[in-house]
């Protein structure tokens, strides 16, 4: 029996993004299920002539659950695998088709395009940011997300070991949980440039610029390091391809 694979796009702050991202979803999964979470501040989405109305499921949601709704989604859906794609960030169909593949090839970890690598070197832990077009296992994905409902479920339990409250608590963690959540950490793929919005780096609309949003996630990665849940890596030594 074939594995069933969905897509989820959450809609917040660049509405304008989400036809873009759903149209190359649909050409590259043409039997799969795309979901829209909307959350965004204004409740006119439905009505933007950009997005493929025919070809996707849309919920408007009843309360903002942050970037973290996409794996309660994908925990409660009757599917095996999913892809889940940040609104600032655009793949080709093919791109989008080869993690579909990947992940449905080796399940027991995520698969992304981009990420983040704990290394150990002199008896001291950094953070090495922004990896991208490598093959390489990473301690977190960012932007991108191929994973199984399992890996979601596992996420989940993991922000309970972690001590948080309630899933909504993570706030924007939901990459870290997915990433420590299974025994394998992920892996990052090169599968060629990829697109970015312009409002990627941009304060007010990305949240990674936003205040405390690094302390929370060195704070997360200390606890997971206490309870030896999050990859740390020797140093990655990237090679630059000839030009």
């Amino acid at each position: 029996m074939t594995n069933s694979v969905a897509v989820i796009i959450l809609n917040y702050k660049r509405p304008q993004n989400i036809g873009r991202i759903a149209a190359a979803a649909r050409e590259a999964l043409p039997d799969a299920p795309i979901l829209i979470y909307d959350q965004g501040e204004r409740d006119d989405f439905v009505r933007r002539d950009d997005v493929p109305w025919s070809e996707v499921w849309v919920q408007r949601a009843r309360i903002n659950g942050g970037s973290g709704a996409r794996l309660m989604l994908a925990s409660r859906l009757p599917f095996d695998f999913y892809i889940a794609i940040d609104d600032d960030t655009f793949l080709s169909p093919g791109q989008i088709r080869r993690l579909a593949e990947l992940v449905q090839g080796e399940p027991d970890r995520a698969h992304g395009v981009a990420g983040q690598r704990l290394e150990l070197h002199a008896g001291q832990i950094s953070w090495r940011h922004h990896l991208e077009r490598l093959e390489a296992a990473v301690s977190i994905l960012n932007q991108v997300y191929a994973f199984s409902r399992r890996q979601a479920v596992a996420a989940m339990e993991l922000s309970v070991r972690l001590g948080f409250p309630t899933w909504v608590e993570i706030g924007s963690l939901d990459d870290v949980m997915l990433s420590c959540g299974s025994a394998k950490p992920p892996l990052c793929h090169d599968l060629g440039e990829f697109g970015q919005c312009p409002t990627s780096s941009q304060e007010g609309v990305a949240q990674w610029v936003g205040e405390g949003f690094w302390d929370r996630r060195v704070a997360c990665a200390d606890q997971l390091l206490a309870i030896r849940a999050i990859a740390v890596f020797s140093p990655l030594t990237i090679t630059t391809r000839p030009a």
